[in-house]
């Protein structure tokens, strides 16, 4: 009898990932997807407004502060990563992005850089995820980026035991026709 009941799990369990399969492939279709949301970085960086909330609100121990807004561990998603290659997004153009992790002989150190292909050929590359936490120093600092289309956001933190900052916000354009990162305002 419960051979019965597994049966319509496994039924449903093959329709959805068929499902998800042929949307995948629909989308590859109009040349213009994001492999995996779960490499897109932190939307929050984005905007300004929560750039400056943060330097507002994030002193002395402050429980109200905004960096608390962003709810994923960047850390701990890079931090097993191996040094592939990752494919995370394909444009129109034949441009593509992929992120790999540097090696690094620093325990304390991870290193992320996306880098752009253009006709399968590497173009550009820039850091787009650091972290580096010294045991013996109480500082932390952290670079956090956001990747929407061709646009690319970066802003560091730097933490320590009483306060948080942010600082170096850039956002950066893919040049459609180059695959090249270039500054696009500060």
């Amino acid at each position: 009898m419960k051979n019965f009941i597994y049966i319509p799990i496994i039924l449903l369990i093959i329709v959805f990932t068929e499902c998800n399969i042929k949307i995948v492939e629909a989308n590859t279709k109009n040349n213009e997807i994001l492999i995996t949301s779960s490499f897109t970085g932190e939307k929050l960086i984005s905007s300004k407004q929560f750039v400056q909330s943060v330097n507002r609100t994030c002193k002395n121990g402050n429980e109200q502060c905004t960096i608390s807004k962003i709810q994923k561990s960047y850390y701990q998603q890079f931090r097993d990563l191996n040094n592939d290659e990752i494919t995370i997004s394909k444009l129109k153009n034949n441009i593509e992005l992929k992120l790999k992790k540097e090696e690094t002989q620093n325990e304390f150190l991870i290193t992320i850089k996306l880098i752009s292909y253009k006709n399968n050929k590497k173009v550009d590359s820039i850091i787009c995820y650091e972290y580096y936490n010294d045991p013996n120093d109480s500082l932390a600092e952290e670079k956090l980026y956001y990747l929407e289309d061709y646009n690319l956001w970066t802003l560091d933190f730097t933490y320590d035991l009483r306060t948080q900052t942010a600082e170096n916000w850039v956002k950066y354009k893919i040049n459609p026709k180059t695959g090249k990162f270039e500054l696009a305002n500060k």
